[in-house]
């Protein structure tokens, strides 16, 4: 039943329980049970005459009056209260895009009162750029809808807020207006700026001074031996580890399901297993990629599989490292799982919990960025990720990527 009709229809019970009409009461609630039962997706409006013909029926002009307008203004009240207390703006716009209803909401987001802004062009009070939003809002009280638009609006003081607005046309005979819900998003678009900015200045100024350094580095080993020099070529590695690594999340940040692509399973995994081959001689290492088809992944996949292999070389303490790498499809579902097996000490708890929930506590904290960035990528690929003991006492980590839809 629709939802309008079904509240109208419990405020009339209240209101003829309140005026101690009960056989009025009880022959509406003997339409509405079977009419209920008879057909309920269905039968909104066609049930709300049928109650409101028997109130005609049984009441005379001036209690039928009394008991529609007691259970109307009853809703209204309702309805009002909850619109009033929600932390966002409520407006009503008419089909010439001014505005006719503005929540406390509104007021509080935007600092001006109701009296001030009703009857005003929206687009011309509140938009930093009233042309492009006019003509969005008349799309919308076209019959259009709108789905988190983001615009920038103007306060009561001056200042300029980041929002995002959700509107829907009001319909019935005809379209004459629409209604909006609009959130402040000013802190959130400000935290995203400094982390683009931070990321940009980091990647670009510690990757030129890393560059200059490394090549004075080259130069002092050619002329000496050092474990100094050593040292310091490694943590600049890291440092340059660090910076490629800000890219990847700043990427993540913005991505969605566009940068989706589909992957080869067999040549994803050997590119990947080759690179690790000529950069770990020593390395024992197996695969066996038994999967035909493709796999959905994010762009950034291949790295997200280089973090895992990586870790399961830079942490094995064994006299010769073994990983082996399968992937095959998951029995009766549209997934493949990939599993990377070493015979390392084993993960600990706190690096498997980055993997499995991506979380972490104060007081146990990650390493390292390399395996927060396997379960960002593998999330973004609408994928998962588990961890279990492998067959060697070591680490098993499974990465599960679905299929593409035909």
């Amino acid at each position: 039943m629709d939802d309008g009709a079904e509240l109208l229809v419990g405020e009339l019970f209240a209101s003829l329980a309140e005026e101690g009409r009960t056989e009025t009461r009880e022959a509406l609630l003997e339409v509405y049970q079977d009419s209920a039962v008879r057909e309920r997706e269905a039968l909104s409006r066609t049930l709300l005459s049928e109650l409101l013909a028997l109130l005609d029926a049984r009441l005379d002009r001036d209690a039928e009056v009394e008991i529609l307008a007691n259970s109307v203004g009853s809703l209204v009240e309702r309805f009002s209260a909850i619109v009033q207390s929600i932390p966002a703006a409520v407006v009503v716009i008419d089909a010439d895009r001014s505005i006719q209803f503005w929540s406390d909401g509104a007021e509080r987001l935007f600092g001006w009162s109701e009296n001030r802004v009703t009857g005003h062009s929206y687009a011309e009070t509140l938009a930093e750029s009233p042309a492009t939003l006019d003509s969005l809002l008349s799309s919308l009280v076209a019959g259009e809808s709108l789905t988190g638009v983001e615009s920038s609006h103007r306060h009561a003081n001056g200042s300029t807020l980041d929002v995002q607005l959700w509107g829907a046309p009001l319909t019935g005979e005809s379209t004459d207006g629409a209604s909006l819900f609009v959130t402040d998003i000013s802190e959130q678009k400000q935290r995203e700026q400094r982390l683009m900015v931070l990321n940009r200045l980091f990647r670009h100024n510690i990757r030129n001074d890393v560059t200059v350094i490394r090549g004075h580095l080259d130069l002092l080993s050619d002329e000496r031996q050092s474990e100094h020099i050593d040292i310091i070529a490694d943590r600049i590695e890291d440092i340059r580890s660090l910076s490629e690594a800000a890219h990847q999340i700043e990427q993540l940040q913005h991505s969605d399901e566009t940068e989706r692509r589909t992957f080869d399973p067999s040549a994803l995994l050997c590119d990947r297993i080759g690179r690790l081959r000529t950069e770990q001689a020593t390395l024992a290492l197996r695969q066996d990629v038994r999967v035909e088809g493709r796999v959905v992944g994010h762009e950034l996949l291949p790295y997200a599989l280089d973090n895992v292999l990586d870790n399961a070389v830079e942490h094995n303490d064994a006299e010769t490292p073994r990983i082996d790498v399968t992937a095959e499809p998951v029995n009766g579902s549209d997934r493949v799982v990939f599993r990377i097996a070493d015979n390392g000490p084993g993960l600990p708890d706190t690096e498997q919990s980055v993997l499995t929930t991506g979380t972490e506590t104060p007081l146990a904290h990650s390493t390292g960025t390399g395996l927060w960035l396997t379960q960002w990528i593998v999330r973004e690929s609408d994928g998962s990720t588990s961890v279990s003991e492998s067959r060697f006492g070591g680490t098993e980590v499974e990465i599960r990527l679905r299929r593409p839809v035909d």
